[in-house]
């Protein structure tokens, strides 16, 4: 029996070279490995390959009986797992522009799909289920291949459809239209392949158009810097949440209720504002950024917060507390810490106010905690916090001379105070000449 070539492959034939040159141009242009980047070259090559081997696939399945069948098979189980692979890697295309929980979920759906779709083709020379051919070499369609050759390519290309209409806001309007017209117009081609011409190859003449119609259509000169863009704001999402939600809680809204905690405890107007300022100094002469000694000087205006919880005839008792009262005192840096711990926005924003009255001995409170244990930023405030004590007038003390103050702070080192935040606030009382960092009198 001769050779009679049985498909008409030659738009597809004509198309391969197009599919080769803008394969490697986009390899070419492209060299950064965004993940758009990376999807539009992984479609390209696939229907450069699909494209390829289609036409492969007509040429042997025309030679019959001059070709072995095991060869017949291996063309045709590739051409139908190229054509599903192509799918998959359009839907890859279109999930590049959007990153999300949803995508995990998506991407095991269609895997199982395409291991079903594989498990089919691979098994189907045991069992005749899609495709076989009789003794002179003959193709005939089996009770599946409707299903293989067909359904399944078109379910992954409508899978990545469904995607990009479900997150439309996320492509320009000209992706959206250029796009549902590829796709009608791609399907229509499909449905009329399989139902009217089905031996006229005119699927992957389609999708090498499509290739170039996403390039030319879609992929503006200043491509690449978008897609960098992108991915610069994608990365750069958790820190700009942080900013926001700092200027919601804004410092003002901070210091009005820092000051409506100090209104409350009238021996100490000004204190959380001093104590704030003081952390900050702090925090720069031990060489922290900008950023940390702001976080710093948050915690410091809020370390108190918790006496709001405190009634006001303990705060602003005249004399000695009993030992009850000044456990409802010390109850303070939890209930600070209940208060703040909820602002999920700005973590460790409750850190100074349950741990500013530990000591570095691990005799305070609340945890008892030693040393390092203790938050870094909770030993600053620790510091600022008995400075402004010792420079501050209160109902129990007058204020002490700035040599007392240096004094104290020495002999607190190891024991109260962390060494070298000590030795910080010690560098900062030796330039301040003017004795100017204390309570206006």
């Amino acid at each position: 029996m001769g050779f009679n070539l049985e498909y008409n492959f030659y738009l597809e034939l004509a198309v391969i070279p197009l599919d080769i040159i803008l394969f490697l141009f986009l390899n070419i242009r492209y060299k950064k490995k965004t993940q758009v980047n990376n999807a539009l070259k992984l479609f390209a090559f696939f229907v450069m390959v699909a494209t390829t081997v289609d036409v492969a696939t007509a040429i042997v399945t025309s030679a019959h009986n001059l070709v072995p069948n095991w060869v017949h098979y291996i063309f045709n189980t590739a051409d139908s797992m190229l054509a599903s692979a192509t799918g998959i890697a359009f839907i890859r295309y279109i999930w590049a522009y959007v990153k999300n929980s949803e995508f995990k979920l998506r991407y095991v759906l269609t895997q199982i799909l395409l291991i079903i779709n594989y498990g089919l083709l691979l098994t189907n020379p045991f069992t005749h289920l899609v495709f076989s051919y009789d003794e002179n070499g003959n193709y005939i369609h089996e009770k599946l291949f409707t299903l293989v050759a067909y359904v399944f390519p078109i379910v992954f290309f409508l899978i990545g459809c469904v995607y990009m209409y479900v997150h439309w806001k996320n492509y320009k309007k000209s992706q959206v239209t250029t796009m549902t017209i590829a796709i009608i117009l791609t399907a229509t081609l499909f449905l009329l392949q399989m139902l009217f011409f089905d031996t006229f190859l005119i699927t992957f003449f389609v999708a090498s158009l499509g290739v170039l119609v996403i390039y030319l259509s879609l992929e503006s000169p200043d491509y690449e810097r978008l897609i960098e863009t992108m991915e610069q704001l994608r990365e750069s999402q958790s820190r700009e949440a942080a900013v926001v939600a700092k200027e919601r809680l804004s410092k003002e809204i901070m210091i009005a209720l820092s000051q409506a905690v100090d209104a409350k405890d009238h021996y100490t107007k000004g204190h959380s504002i001093r104590v704030a300022e003081y952390a900050r100094a702090i925090a720069e002469q031990m060489g922290k950024s900008e950023e940390e000694c702001e976080e710093i000087y948050y915690m410091g205006l809020l370390h108190d917060v918790g006496k709001i919880g405190v009634p006001e005839d303990i705060l602003n008792k005249n004399g000695r507390l009993t030992d009850e009262e000044f456990g409802e005192i010390k109850k303070h840096t939890v209930t600070g810490y209940d208060i703040l711990h909820t602002i999920t926005e700005i973590p460790g924003i409750s850190t100074g106010a349950r741990w500013h009255h530990e000591r570095y001995d691990g005799k305070g409170y609340p945890d008892g905690l030693p040393g390092s244990e203790i938050p870094e930023e909770a030993r600053i405030i620790c510091v600022a916090d008995c400075y402004d004590a010792m420079t501050s007038k209160r109902v129990y003390s007058t204020p002490k001379t700035q040599e007392e103050v240096r004094s104290e702070i020495i002999r607190c080192k190891g024991t109260q105070f962390d060494p070298d935040v000590a030795d910080a606030m010690i560098a900062i009382i030796d330039r301040d000449k003017e004795y100017s960092l204390r309570e206006a009198v």
